[in-house]
């Protein structure tokens, strides 16, 4: 694995975590509405093109000529959120006579986040998110002390 490797992994595992914390947020910002569904984050392991690639093609050059100098195409390792799904479970039933939501009985389905469990994944994706974070700084340490070596007093 390369250095470049190294960060697109971390990078990965920062972006999906991000993606988790939107998810939850959006529950916990609907978590008073009727009828709303919880959404769930769903992880895979991610494939994406090799750094080098995205490279070439951020700078519009022959991805052959900067595999070169880069030597580093492996494919970038990590997460992703592969889908987003609904919890079905039913939300409680409130009885609401005349909304537009209600049902014949006058039953009002509400929604069936529970804030508690959406705190709760929000400090593990927090939690993911400087785990992360701490790799890609431990990254460009090790890589600053690497452009040291060789200067004096380095």
């Amino acid at each position: 694995m390369t250095f470049f490797d190294l960060l697109n992994t971390a990078s990965n595992g920062l972006e999906a975590q991000r993606e988790r914390m939107e998810i939850v947020s959006k529950n916990i910002a609907n978590s008073t509405t009727p009828g709303y569904k919880r959404q769930i984050a769903v992880f895979s392991q991610r494939t994406a093109d090799p750094f080098s690639i995205i490279m070439a093609k951020q700078l519009g050059i022959k991805e052959e000529n900067l595999m070169n100098f880069l030597s580093g195409n492996q494919p970038g390792r990590g997460v992703s959120v592969s889908q987003v799904v609904e919890d079905q479970t039913p939300g409680p039933k409130i009885h609401i006579p005349g909304h537009p939501k209600a049902d014949a009985k006058g039953d009002v389905e509400m929604s069936n986040v529970d804030t508690l469990t959406e705190m709760v994944e929000m400090m593990y994706a927090v939690r993911n998110y400087k785990a992360n974070l701490s790799i890609v700084e431990m990254a460009k340490s090790a890589a600053r002390e690497t452009l040291n070596i060789g200067k004096p007093g380095g």
